[in-house]
């Protein structure tokens, strides 16, 4: 296994694939000694090491460089939706079938959930430093494996019977040009978003589950220089790193907190990745309140529900703008940004 082990760092500084040089290629035979080697080295953060593992293997070989790196974390239970580009979200409840979400919606995948995956994302939790007990039973993160980045999120007892997981999967970043030839939004919506970025106005994108919130909110960060110093206080770390951009992000810390000092950092804009718990509400609400502009996500059926939402956390809308989202099942999954709203 030495010799495997020679090669693999040999792999980690080449910049070419084996296939291109001709000179390393792994034999069939050595693959499972590659995944075994690999499974066990570690970086300093399991992001780190996800990103070394990946690169590796996509040095041997591209196609099944996503499937063999979930395997070295326990996941390949669900490489073959992970893999998939038509899956959007994936279900996960032991000894429950796995539910995805397809482009068209939702359908029983006709595997049954193990448990294996389970435990996989519970132990990467741990590696994550996400706080995991009875008294946050729900909770969420992130993680970048290859191209795709996931979004995952945990429920545990007591307010399930066994944990479970729901994966929302990112293929890749989607710009407003993309969302504009698509019929997501209009050109008349986009030039009023555009307006209320640059008066300084805080958003906030509503919609229910799976509309493309956090799309859109990503999307709307091309809107403001790049220059500009801008703070994302995201536990799923949603946001793609882009060396345009002035970036900082943050991480399952005190929100409030940090907020405050941000006011040392010369921050011109805050990013809250959702509107969930009463510290995300507190954070908003202290980020506006001290002027610094702030866009967010949030869930809501209608602006009316938003509004009431906001003001039910002293939240003031009037310099506030709600992008609000629809989604509908027509043969396809439709979103759409049906409305905009601002006092």
């Amino acid at each position: 296994m030495y010799h495997v082990l020679l090669k693999i760092l040999d792999c980690a500084e080449c910049r070419s694939s084996c296939v291109e040089k001709g000179i390393c290629d792994f034999s069939p035979g050595e693959l499972p000694a590659v995944l075994k080697i690999l499974s066990r080295i570690y970086k300093k953060t399991i992001d780190d090491t996800l990103d070394f593992r990946y690169g590796v293997l996509k040095n041997i070989n591209k196609e099944l460089a996503l499937r063999w790196t979930l395997a070295t974390v326990g996941l390949a239970e669900i490489a073959e939706f992970l893999e998939d580009e038509d899956v959007e979200d994936v279900a996960l409840i032991p000894g429950r079938p796995i539910y995805v979400t397809r482009k068209r919606g939702k359908e029983n995948s006709g595997k049954m959930c193990k448990g294996k995956a389970i435990r996989a994302i519970l132990k990467i939790a741990h590696l994550k430093s996400v706080e995991l007990s009875t008294s946050t039973p729900s909770l969420r993160y992130g993680l970048k494996i290859g191209p795709i980045r996931l979004r995952i999120s945990l429920d545990l007892p007591p307010i399930v019977p066994l944990p479970q997981a729901y994966l929302r999967i990112h293929r890749g970043r989607i710009t407003l040009a993309q969302l504009l030839r698509s019929g997501f939004l209009t050109e008349d919506q986009l030039r009023e978003i555009y307006r209320w970025v640059r008066e300084g106005r805080h958003i906030v994108v509503t919609g229910p589950p799976g509309s493309g919130k956090t799309t859109l909110l990503s999307a709307l960060d091309d809107l403001i220089p790049g220059e500009w110093q801008r703070v994302y206080i995201d536990e799923a770390d949603e946001f793609e790193d882009d060396p345009r951009k002035n970036q900082i992000k943050i991480r399952n810390v005190n929100k409030v907190k940090e907020i405050y000092a941000s006011l040392n950092r010369n921050i011109d804009v805050i990013f809250i990745g959702e509107l969930q718990y009463e510290d995300h509400f507190a954070a908003f609400k202290t980020a506006t309140e001290i002027g610094l502009q702030t866009l967010a996500t949030m869930h809501s059926v209608n602006v009316d529900d938003a509004v009431t939402r906001l003001r039910r956390r002293e939240i003031d809308v009037k310099n506030l703008g709600i992008v609000q989202l629809g989604k509908r099942y027509a043969g396809t999954i439709e979103r759409r940004v049906v409305e905009l709203y601002a006092e």
